[in-house]
């Protein structure tokens, strides 16, 4: 807000600093920032401290950290995709496409990447080439190890033992941005139904009803754990182990038999954006911040260069250990799973 209140002067000034010894290689060098995205929290400063100080080192810009969401940010490049006030994006996989074929961002350049070398082709394919994923949780189940000595091994017994009453759930509820495709797509999935037939997912979650709790923001399902409402439930990987290393040893997660849903982030470079966004990129893509960005966040990382040490290792779920949802095709059904949700469960 203080930069837009002293456009005015410094617009009326710049005739007169022109002149001035320097003063073009002042303008040039206050334009060389770079506007990069986050998510809040500890995202925030792990791209900070980890993404922006190898971007510094590489190229000794600057770059400033807008923090907010993908729908927002795409509508702030739309309205300006000539100068673009975002130069680097991160994004979920069915709005990354979307930036990609409405012309908000750019397709890669393997040759102004070369950490792309180390990234498994499927993470780019992901998105069509709009971009790479940068990182990815797994949705599985986690509950409390206190209350919970022998918790179920899969996605079926999950359910099984929860319309049996042996515990009580919390589940994702459709306020939940994951919750299409961590508890929808997944259920019908593993009950053999589809993206096209997701009956089977509703029918699991109504065998559940009446030992079920919903939460709708992230933090919700640890409350709901750690004060005894709800023993087990769907949840990240990442955020879990997070909690553990915070001081809540009482917490545990499993990778179900069927395996947990990948949920990637994707970096993309945002149109008309300097050429130094794509070395934000690589430097985000490499061994080195990658390690660090896994330790900060406890989620798995892209690169297959990166070795994690023993005890993260054990956490992180392994990319071919999960499912992959039909991210595009799911896009397109949540208006439908909304209304049916809104129907039939009422969260």
């Amino acid at each position: 807000m203080t930069i837009l209140h002293r456009r005015t002067f410094l617009s009326g000034a710049a005739a007169a600093a022109s002149a001035l010894p320097g003063a073009g290689i002042a303008r040039a060098q206050a334009r060389r920032r770079l506007s990069v995205t986050s998510y809040a929290g500890i995202w925030e400063r792990a791209v900070r401290d980890i993404f922006v100080t190898e971007f510094r080192s590489r190229t000794g810009m600057d770059a400033d950290v807008l923090i907010g969401g993908p729908p927002q940010w795409m509508s702030q490049i739309e309205a300006n995709k000539a100068a673009p006030p975002i130069h680097v994006l991160v994004n979920t996989i069915d709005l990354a496409l979307i930036a990609g074929r409405t012309g908000l961002v750019e397709k890669l350049d393997r040759a102004k990447v070369p950490s792309l070398a180390d990234v498994p082709d499927r993470f780019v394919d992901l998105v069509d080439g709009w971009g790479v994923c940068l990182n990815y949780g797994a949705a599985g189940l986690a509950y409390h190890r206190g209350r919970l000595r022998n918790p179920p091994k899969s996605f079926v017994e999950f359910v099984e033992r929860a319309e049996k009453g042996e515990y009580t759930v919390s589940l994702p509820g459709i306020a939940y941005a994951p919750t299409p495709q961590i508890l929808i797509w997944s259920l019908a999935d593993v009950f053999g139904g589809s993206v096209d037939d997701v009956s089977p997912a509703f029918a699991a979650i109504r065998r559940m009803r009446r030992n079920t709790i919903f939460y709708n923001g992230v933090t919700d399902f640890l409350g709901h754990l750690e004060s005894g409402e709800a023993d087990i439930g769907i949840y990240f990987d990442g955020r879990t182990w997070a909690h553990y290393s915070s001081g809540a040893s009482w917490i545990g997660y499993i990778n179900p038999s069927e395996g947990g849903v990948m949920n990637p982030v994707v970096v993309q470079k945002v149109v008309n954006s300097p050429d130094e966004a794509w070395t934000y990129i690589d430097g985000a893509l490499s061994p080195g911040p990658q390690l660090k960005f896994a330790e900060a966040l406890q989620y798995g990382v892209t690169n297959s260069r990166v070795q994690y040490p023993p005890q993260l290792a054990e956490r992180i779920t392994p990319w071919d250990k999960t499912r992959f949802p039909p991210f595009e095709a799911l896009g397109r059904k949540i208006p439908e799973w909304v209304n049916r949700w809104n129907r039939e469960v009422r969260s």
